[in-house]
């Protein structure tokens, strides 16, 4: 099959373009906010288990497409034993990110300058405990890329590991472009696919849907 990618109208690799990206992100979507606390909680609760069994090693959490660092500076502000791990093509993403963060929160973020479009993405990348990919999804450039991509993933996650996709969907009240964005069925049909298991839909807003599986 010739699959032919979606052009991106930006460069983000390029700082200007990186800043104006992130300039206007909550500004259209202040609701992102609700999934990132979505986050939070589920990271707090495998804090909360691990303090029971007294397991005091940090709760490894990896952001793909990991952008200008909202999600950083929200995780590691509201998560105290966690370390972060963050994954973008874009050095100006990573340098928007790295100003957001407090020098002890710096301390507990790792930065990887990584295209997920290519075959070697994963190669300074270890096994986590959460995998999130927040509204990146679509950086793909094409939909037909996203079963191949969820079975990479899985070689990410250690056991009993949570995987988070969250991105728009190609719906009439959503995005317009379904050579881009997936329908909601379309999500839930590449994740199995890939041979997760367990998917589930656990929160929707406004075109934004977020699928919480496990292998």
């Amino acid at each position: 099959m010739n699959i032919q990618d979606v052009p991106s109208p930006i460069d983000l690799r390029n700082p200007q373009d990186a800043l104006n990206w992130a300039n206007e992100a909550n500004d259209k979507r202040p609701w992102r906010y609700d999934f990132f606390d979505y986050y939070v909680s589920l990271i707090q609760e495998l804090e909360q288990q691990r303090d029971h069994i007294k397991n005091t090693l940090p709760i490894h959490v990896l952001e793909i497409g990991s952008g200008p660092g909202f999600l950083a500076k929200h995780l590691l502000s509201h998560c105290l034993n966690i370390h972060y791990s963050a994954v973008d093509f874009s050095q100006a993403m990573h340098e928007l990110s790295k100003n957001k963060l407090l020098s002890g929160e710096l301390e507990r973020a790792s930065y990887v300058i990584a295209d997920f479009k290519t075959s070697q993405w994963r190669d300074e990348l270890a096994h986590y405990d959460v995998v999130i990919i927040h509204q990146a999804l679509h950086e793909l450039r094409h939909k037909h890329h996203a079963t191949q991509f969820h079975i990479e993933v899985k070689s990410l996650l250690k056991p009993n590991a949570s995987y988070l996709v969250c991105d728009h969907i190609f719906a009439t009240d959503a995005m317009q472009n379904n050579e881009l964005y997936m329908s909601k069925y379309e999500h839930f049909q590449r994740l199995k696919q890939a041979s997760y298991q367990h998917v589930n839909l656990v929160k929707e807003h406004q075109g934004l849907c977020l699928f919480l599986t496990k292998i």
